[in-house]
Order: structure tokens, then C-alpha cells, then sequence
């Protein structure tokens, strides 16, 4: 159920939009008490923008959720490149237990970023437009593969070879899982908007034209 975000465009309510929301898919998770932050994220991929940015999104997604993937690619890709550094964008793994491969599609994520920064939107993008291709069995190397150059191919590969690695990953995404379960996180989409000192959570993730009415009057 999208939630209504509290702006300053009047009479403005994101519930009458209800319709244009995507489906999300369900974890039970306890609710968290509302908060004001401003402050950068610690943790996660930071896909866009920077601590500069006027508005902040923060979302946990699962990379085998069908609801995730049509956030991303219809949603935030659009955000990321009509807004810039306008608004930030950083996402947190939150493999749900029902997706089977969801956990390994993450770890293909998080040794990515060991290479540099750079090369995670490639990966995120690649992944999520494959999802109905992997997702029946796990095949995730072919998506990855083309999101890299050989090398940086090879040495994701070496990654998740190096037991070590696995568990140092496998432990940075179990902070990510408990970070989101503190904040009430209890499907994917779930979409965290900082703006103005005031943090507003958005479950199910909204439609692009959603978003635009809403960052417009404060960025533009």
C-alpha cells in the first residue's frame, strides 16, 4: 500500500494514486518507530547523486522480485537520469527467502562494488532485465558477464570463488537484511525518501509520473 508523502504541493496525495503502484512482494518484519534523519547512508550501493543532494532514496529490493525489477527499470533508471545529481539513489539488498536465487543474485551485486563504484549500476541493470531468464534456474553468469568487461568479469568470479569473501558478502547482506527489519521493511519494494530532515516510507515502490509530481516542485 503506497503511503501518502507529506510535501508541500497542496492537496497533493499520493493515495489517490494508488492504482499506478507496483505489486510488492511480502516479508513479516516488526514496525519501526518514525524518525527525522538527513544523514548519508552507510550502508549500501549508492547509485546516483551524492550527500549533496537535495532529496535522498533509499530502497530495499530484492533481485528476483517482479515488483523490484519494474520499480527499477521504470521508475528509478528514469529518476537517476532526468534528475542526476538531484537526487541520490542508493539501494540495499533484502533477498527475501521465498526467491531461491535471490541471495546469490546479490552477492554477484556486492562483489561487483569491490571493483569500484562504477560498476554496480551495470551489474543492477543487467540483472533485473534477465530476471525471467535466471530466475528459473539460478544462471546468473551470463547476465553478469555482459554487464562487465572480461577482466572485471574474471575477478567477480575470483570473488566468489575466495570462501573468505563469500563470508565476508554474506555477512554485509545480513547487515542489510537487519538493517531494513529495524526500519520495518516487510515487502520489496520498500522505498525510504529523505527530504527536508523528515524521512517518509513509501512500500511497493511508486510510478514514475508519481515520483515526478512529487520531486518537481522541490528540485526544479
Amino acid at each position: 500500500m503506497l503511503k501518502t508523502l507529506n510535501i508541500r504541493i497542496t492537496a497533493f496525495t499520493i493515495a489517490l494514486l494508488l492504482p499506478l503502484c507496483f505489486i510488492a512482494c511480502k516479508k513479516d518484519a516488526p514496525q519501526p518507530d518514525g524518525q527525522l534523519r538527513e544523514e548519508f547512508p552507510s550502508f549500501g550501493h549508492v547509485l546516483n547523486g551524492s550527500a549533496a543532494s537535495p532529496i535522498k532514496i533509499e530502497v530495499f529490493s530484492d533481485l528476483q522480485c517482479p515488483g523490484c525489477r519494474n520499480f527499477f527499470i521504470k521508475t528509478i533508471l528514469p529518476i537517476m537520469n532526468d534528475y542526476k545529481e538531484k537526487v541520490s539513489v542508493t539501494y540495499h539488498e533484502y533477498p527475501l527467502t521465498g526467491h531461491r536465487y535471490a541471495h546469490q543474485a546479490a552477492r554477484y551485486v556486492a562483489a561487483a562494488a569491490r571493483l569500484g563504484p562504477t560498476k554496480v549500476l551495470p551489474v543492477y541493470e543487467a540483472i533485473f532485465t534477465d530476471q525471467d531468464y535466471w530466475a528459473s534456474d539460478g544462471s546468473l553468469e551470463e547476465s553478469v558477464a555482459k554487464a562487465l568487461s572480461r577482466e572485471d568479469f574474471q575477478r567477480v568470479t575470483q570473488i566468489l570463488r575466495n570462501v573468505n569473501s563469500v563470508a565476508e558478502i554474506d555477512e554485509g547482506i545480513e547487515r542489510e537484511l537487519q538493517m531494513g527489519r529495524n526500519k520495518g521493511v516487510t515487502s520489496t519494494p520498500t522505498m525510504f525518501i529523505t527530504y527536508g530532515g523528515k524521512e517518509q516510507k513509501v512500500d511497493g515502490g511508486a510510478n514514475y509520473q508519481v515520483m515526478k509530481q512529487f520531486l518537481d516542485p522541490i528540485v526544479k
